[in-house]
């Protein structure tokens, strides 16, 4: 019975003739070309080849990739918010304590560090 089942192993779909990225083309860079076109591509998550293609054919810059999502910056983010909601109701109580300074102080310094991390984290190994 199994001698006359055939298996057929299924591959990815052929490209049409037009779209196979057959051709080769080779171009000279410096090397602190070559290094400024290796880090863009590693920040857009393509190879280089990808990326000069996307920018000389579409006209623009892939868009970098997204860090993973941290959950820790996220509830460090929204810890300081909740800090922020409970000194700004004590002020408008008209009560405010003298060490509400220092603690939008300290507060302004967290908050500038976790939105950096979120933000601005360009090197992460989780893209």
């Amino acid at each position: 019975m199994i001698a006359s089942m055939r298996f057929v192993l299924m591959g990815r779909p052929q490209l049409e003739s037009d779209k196979k990225l057959s051709k080769r083309f080779i171009f000279r860079l410096s090397e602190a070309e070559l290094q400024a076109l290796i880090a863009a591509a590693e920040i857009c998550g393509k190879t280089a080849g990808a990326l000069v293609r996307e920018k000389l054919f579409k006209g623009k810059f892939p868009k970098a990739a997204s860090p993973k999502l941290d959950v820790t910056h996220y509830a460090e983010l929204k810890r300081i918010g909740v800090n922020l909601n409970q000194l700004s109701r004590l002020c408008h109580t008209g009560r405010m304590p003298k060490e509400l300074l220092g603690l939008l102080s300290r507060l302004e310094q967290r908050l500038e560090t976790t939105i950096a991390k979120l933000i601005y984290d360009s090197h992460s190994e989780d893209r």
